[in-house]
């Protein structure tokens, strides 16, 4: 563990290999679902685009793997209500809320098209814990103890500008780790960051890892 002389509190820790087979077996434990899922996402991407239109089928599956890793972290349960910000075509939020479908997501972007689109994934998928919200982070009510997920769709110093007033409880963002740790030395907020670096020896993964936030 590693700490970094900064204004606030933060912290590194390395995630090995075992972490990304749990995730994989908790893909493999909701599989039909998430698989419906993949069938939605790349279809709806003909209409708009929610991911690249040139990856692969296998390329989107281990983007809803590497979106199940908070959750094998244990980095969710303590929060009941979670935001997926920047969602795009649904990623981490619509992966997440399979998987836990005991809490409430709301899905939210400020890209209507992108909105109508997952509305419409969220609607073949029958996730009756799924809403949607099309507008900026900025302006979205959140009750308190919220907690806020987002995959590669904001700067870290951006999103805690967007909702600095906001009484959230816990980020998680999904960050290449050596640009993270970057955007951290310009933010002056009085926050705790624990930075997940992963050690997956898997190229899809190389460079990549999380970023948790909590006040």
């Amino acid at each position: 563990m590693n700490r970094f002389h900064v204004k606030h509190s933060i912290k590194e820790i390395t995630v090995n290999k075992n972490i990304l087979r749990e995730a994989r077996e908790l893909y493999q434990k909701n599989e039909p679902l998430l698989e419906s899922y993949l069938d939605e996402l790349l279809d709806w991407n003909q209409k708009i685009n929610l991911v690249s239109r040139s990856v692969s089928r296998e390329t989107v599956r281990e983007h809803v793997v590497h979106s199940l890793i908070p959750v094998v972290l244990g980095l969710m349960g303590d929060i009941e209500e979670w935001i997926d910000s920047g969602t795009g075509g649904g990623l981490p939020g619509i992966p997440l809320s399979i998987v836990l479908n005991e809490k409430t997501f709301w899905l939210n972007d400020n890209v209507k098209k992108k909105v109508m689109a997952v509305s419409g994934i969220v609607d073949a998928l029958g996730l009756e814990n799924v809403k949607t919200l099309p507008k900026s982070i900025s302006l979205v009510g959140l009750k308190t103890g919220t907690g806020i997920v987002t995959k590669h769709a904001f700067k870290i110093g951006d999103l805690l500008r967007l909702t600095k007033k906001k009484p959230w409880k816990k980020i998680i963002m999904w960050k290449g780790i050596e640009g993270a740790k970057e955007e951290i030395k310009r933010i002056h907020s009085n926050i705790e960051c624990t930075l997940y670096s992963f050690n997956f020896g898997e190229e899809f993964y190389e460079g990549k890892g999380l970023v948790v936030l909590e006040k």
